[in-house]
């Protein structure tokens, strides 16, 4: 077996142990694990490396779960990965059983292993539809199913170093894009070809399901997003502009943005660049182990509402924005989410997305996003290129 082909099994070994550990400690004598793909396969790819295939179809007759798949997990004995298809891939788990009936697998073999009355941990109640939940309900009648979604959650949460390797490896493309990009940006351009070119870029690196966006002009670029992610707007003197340079490295997903202005910056351009810019270097310097995912947002908050730009940043101050950010791993938008009302302890190992945006100024909106390494006392940014662009 070669070095990494090891490392990955005794990763993968370590995740099934530690979910055991934590399940136990709960009374709990199994754990069912549910997962969709594409979107929402991040506990399943986390215990088992497998993404579920093809969805699309409703669930009908014997046809049942098409795009879901589901890991059964006891606390002794091997694991148990149950897929709908026969295109599953390379997974860690070594029993995997193929059914178009996905909830009638999951019975089977919660009834073979001797649970059929057991209290069992469900993760994913979230992806499950109300027809496959039913299902199981009406299956296996005598289970005490307790939602268990935050053992595998709170799991994911703590990077291991075999993750962070990855997702420092990913932030370093990221980088190397990131100044491409800087050298290509000018005037003329669409924001369609931007896309374009940051997607090649990535793709040449090697990135999986590359993805970008760019917004450009007062109306674009003054919103978070906007729902094409690009348009066949050309890029004009004075513009503000942001672009996020997206994508996955070995399942873990890469998330930055830049901004800046085509062409000289007048004052008021260079007002709202700055004040993203510190929002994010403050932000940075005051995560620490033990503060909560909100005290973040508020700090980031203050500078704004002391600057007259509080209704430009989050929802939390009246803005157009979402939050400030957001943990990232197997999934671009994974907790812990830096906002108000959120009261997660930020730990060590986490890495976190730090996104300062202000919006729908009169030159438009700017926002910076690093990957962040929260450390022993305090954090690093896993991004080292210079994301001031002005």
């Amino acid at each position: 077996m070669r070095r990494g082909e090891l490392e990955r099994e005794e990763e993968f070994a370590r995740r099934l142990q530690r979910c055991r550990e934590v399940t136990a400690e709960r009374g709990l004598d199994a754990l069912l694990v549910i997962g969709r793909g594409p979107d929402r396969a991040g506990d399943l790819l986390y215990l088992a490396d497998h993404r579920p295939l093809l969805p699309g179809h409703p669930t009908l007759y014997n046809f049942r779960g098409r795009g879901f798949g589901a890991l059964f997990l006891p606390l002794e004995g091997d694991p148990v990965l149950m897929v709908t298809t026969p295109f599953y891939g390379e997974v860690v788990i070594k029993e995997v059983r193929v059914s178009t009936d996905l909830p009638f697998a999951v019975a089977e073999v919660i009834e073979t292993k001797g649970f059929s009355r057991g209290n069992i941990g469900l993760v994913g109640e979230d992806v499950l539809t109300v027809t496959l939940y039913k299902d199981l309900m009406r299956l296996l009648p005598k289970v005490n199913f307790v939602d268990a979604g935050d053992i595998v959650m709170n799991l994911r949460s703590i990077k291991s170093d075999y993750e962070i390797r990855i997702l420092q490896r990913g932030a370093a493309i990221a980088d190397e894009v990131a100044e491409s990009l800087k050298g290509f940006l000018r005037e003329g351009l669409r924001e369609e070809e931007v896309v374009a070119f940051i997607v090649e870029e990535l793709r040449r690196r090697g990135v999986e399901a590359p993805s970008a966006t760019c917004q450009s002009g007062v109306r674009n670029s003054g919103e978070p997003m906007v729902p094409e992610g690009a348009t066949d707007r050309v890029l004009r003197e004075g513009d503000m502009v942001h672009m996020e340079i997206n994508g996955r490295l070995h399942g873990y997903m890469i998330d930055i943005c830049r901004s800046t202005v085509i062409g000289k910056p007048t004052r008021k351009h260079l007002e709202v660049l700055e004040l993203v810019g510190e929002m994010l270097e403050r932000s940075i310097k005051a995560l620490r182990p033990g503060m909560r995912a909100e005290e973040l947002e508020r700090i980031a908050g203050e500078i704004a509402l002391r600057r007259g730009y509080a209704s430009h940043f989050t929802i939390a101050f009246g803005g157009p924005a979402t939050y400030l950010g957001h943990g990232i791993g197997l999934g671009i938008d994974e907790p812990p989410i830096l906002a108000k009302g959120m009261k997660t302890l930020i730990k060590e190992n986490m890495v976190l997305t730090i996104e300062p945006g202000i919006y729908r100024t009169e030159v438009g909106g700017a926002r910076v996003e690093n990957e962040v390494l929260v450390t022993e006392d305090g954090a690093v940014p896993l991004n080292e290129s210079d994301w001031r662009w002005w």
